[in-house]
């Protein structure tokens, strides 16, 4: 019996990047384009009719795409999985998409395998960002080059990160997850090498911004 394939909804107003997209995907036969949007009305239409497993965004397009837009469409799809592929490295604007819920996000300058390892990391429902969005989440100065490497969570490696960010020891971590000390050191090695991180301190404000962990002051 054939598996299902996995149904994605590109929505880009740029219909070369919509067909870059579906070149990229159609390499893989486990995904399935059923449907394009070039503006915030046809991705609704589109989201309601077909409820895709994946929707890929573009958020930032003035007159096209909005952030409000996330919020639409897990409105009409809360199952619905969101993949941000954007020009877009501001920090407010990074920040209000993540708070809605969006938990991958990668920069159009991004290769082929960062784009497959984002797409599948989202279908997975783990959290995949690129370096330079961390950077930005994190108020980090970040050299202007034209590449940048993907930063890919497990679910496994979110659950350390939440407890680290909650003040949980190696010990604690390691007996809550019935996992061995020096495993949990690994993994915690590395996460703050994949972000890119030398401190707890800034390991907790990845947490927070991306929504791992509420602000205390929430």
């Amino acid at each position: 019996m054939q598996s299902l394939k996995t149904t994605v909804l590109l929505a880009d107003n740029h219909l070369l990047i919509r067909e870059g997209l579906k070149s990229v995907l159609a390499s893989d036969r486990s995904f399935n384009v059923v449907g394009e949007a070039s503006d915030s009305h046809e991705l609704a239409l589109e989201v309601r009719r077909h409820k895709p497993d994946l929707v890929i965004i573009d958020y930032s397009l003035p007159g096209f795409f909005s952030p409000e837009d996330i919020k639409v469409v897990y409105g009409i799809s809360s199952a619905t999985n969101i993949l941000v592929i954007t020009t877009n490295q501001n920090q407010n604007d990074i920040l209000k998409v993540l708070e809605y819920g969006v938990s991958n996000y990668i920069l159009k300058l991004c290769d082929k395998e960062e784009l497959m390892g984002a797409i599948y990391a989202t279908v997975k429902k783990e959290k995949f960002v690129c370096s330079k969005v961390i950077d930005a989440i994190l108020n980090k100065h970040f050299p202007q080059e034209d590449s940048c490497e993907g930063v890919s969570l497990s679910q496994r490696e979110v659950e350390i990160v939440e407890l680290i960010s909650k003040g949980f020891t190696n010990s604690r971590i390691a007996e809550k997850l019935f996992l061995s000390v020096h495993t949990i050191s690994t993994h915690r090695k590395n996460i703050l090498k994949k972000l890119g991180v030398n401190k707890s301190s800034e390991l907790v404000m990845y947490a927070i911004k991306t929504g791992i962990i509420e602000s205390p002051s929430n």
